[in-house]
């Protein structure tokens, strides 16, 4: 159930209004000085917003999510993963309709739009949860107790009626809150922006879906005294617009007697499409949700030179501060206990978002395992490829280069080998007597 619904039956119980009364209220608190209502159910309606959260959900539902156990070795810091582990094994099926893909795609999209993602929580009889069910952040209000100092949750259900739940019951992910208890959201903020780029949208739409014709106007020959009354007028008006709009715009109509089309209103035409407007827009939301101007379409001041560090700035000024919120409610919600005594810490891969192409990835791993940092096991993980045996080298790492391993083996050989005599100065003819 909307907000609106929820708030107009609650206005019919209180007070006395009416439907109509109550919507138009909350229309007006949320329309801006365009005239345009923007919520977070509608704002996809703005192309720059679809582009940019369209593009968000896409690239979060390819990061894989992994738990490692952190630890510590030789005054080194460690971290290993940890397989099948039972967060891993939750994300993979949230609940009985949902994949990942799916789920992190759905919860991605309720984040950037309301600023929040909450979902129930359903627990195994062990502690580990088990099931994730969504809710619609717009159905969700948020409560503190201020003498416990606790939260609580009421989520509206379609029905109506009201489910409460505790803190330890819901699962939520929330972005940059004002009160420090629920997320702000960005459509919400950035309304204005918003709501004007869906107004130079919804002109340019109504300006060609009249097949951008101009307005015609119509005289009264001499003589006449025109129509008798003004149903008389507004019936012809109507019969015009119905016979020349739409698909017969081009179509031909005889005019009553006494009328004549005169000088028809100019339109220019570049105004019409507002293309600097909506270019402006187009920056304004992206600067101020963080987006390169390319994630929604303004390839201005694109090259093929800076193509990678556009990519770059997208993953850390965008995808990161997302994936740090995700991360930080994955551990304080949904490990347990006994995973945070354990070190154990929540981590999506950011690698498939820089992933570059063929070449430049293999250049990367060769350094790597040149370096000695990686084996080829780790390379053909990293490639999505089954590992080799240990006794075919899948394990070993090379300390100076492929051409340093020889140099390294002799060393090994040198250090078994008994001394030599050193050869004494004073005596000429040693090699002399020893060839004889």
């Amino acid at each position: 159930m909307s907000w609106a619904k929820r708030l107009t039956q609650w206005a019919r119980k209180d007070a006395g209004l009416s439907i109509n009364t109550v919507i138009a209220r909350i229309e007006a608190l949320q329309a801006s000085a365009s005239g345009v209502t923007v919520t977070a159910e509608n704002c996809m309606q703005s192309p720059t917003v679809a582009a940019i959260i369209g593009q968000v959900t896409k690239r979060m539902s390819t990061l894989p999510v992994h738990v490692y156990e952190t630890g510590e070795k030789n005054g080194r810091a460690t971290r290993e993963r940890i397989r099948n582990h039972p967060l891993e094994n939750l994300l993979r099926a949230p609940n009985d309709w949902t994949d990942s893909t799916s789920w992190m795609l759905d919860a991605v999209s309720q984040y950037m739009r309301h600023g929040n993602y909450v979902a129930v929580i359903g627990r195994g009889q062990t502690g580990p949860v088990r099931k994730l069910w969504m809710q619609n952040a717009g159905n969700v209000r948020v409560k503190l107790d201020n003498d416990t100092k606790t939260l609580s949750y009421e989520v509206y259900n379609q029905r109506g009626g009201v489910n409460r739940y505790g803190i330890d019951e819901i699962f939520h992910v929330r972005g940059s809150s004002r009160d420090g208890i629920w997320g702000d959201s960005f459509i919400e903020l950035c309304r204005g922006a918003i709501a004007l780029e869906i107004a130079a949208e919804n002109m340019a739409g109504a300006a060609f879906g009249n097949g951008a014709q101009p307005g015609m106007v119509f005289e009264f020959e001499p003589g006449v005294a025109g129509f008798k009354d003004d149903e008389a007028r507004d019936k012809f008006v109507k019969e015009f617009t119905t016979a020349t709009s739409g698909r017969k715009r081009f179509a031909s109509m005889l005019l009553p007697k006494g009328i004549k089309v005169g000088q028809a209103i100019a339109h220019d035409y570049e105004a019409v499409q507002m293309l600097t407007s909506r270019q402006y827009q187009r920056t304004v939301i992206c600067g101020a949700l963080g987006a390169p101007p390319h994630l929604a379409g303004d390839l201005a001041k694109m090259t093929f030179g800076n193509s990678e560090q556009v990519s770059l700035d997208l993953v850390q000024g965008l995808l990161l501060p997302v994936v740090k919120s995700f991360e930080a409610a994955f551990e304080r919600q949904l490990l347990t206990d006994d995973d945070r005594r354990k070190g154990r810490v929540v981590r999506i891969n950011l690698d498939a978002a820089l992933r570059g192409d063929f070449k430049s990835r293999q250049e990367g791993l060769a350094i790597q395992r040149d370096r000695g940092i990686i084996n080829p096991n780790d390379w053909r993980e990293h490639e999505n490829m089954n590992p080799i045996a240990a006794k075919d080298g899948g394990e070993t790492y090379w300390k100076d280069g492929p051409s340093g391993q020889g140099k390294e083996q002799a060393k090994e050989k040198d250090k078994d080998k008994p001394a030599e005599k050193p050869a004494d100065p004073d005596n000429d003819n040693e090699d002399e007597e020893q060839a004889a």
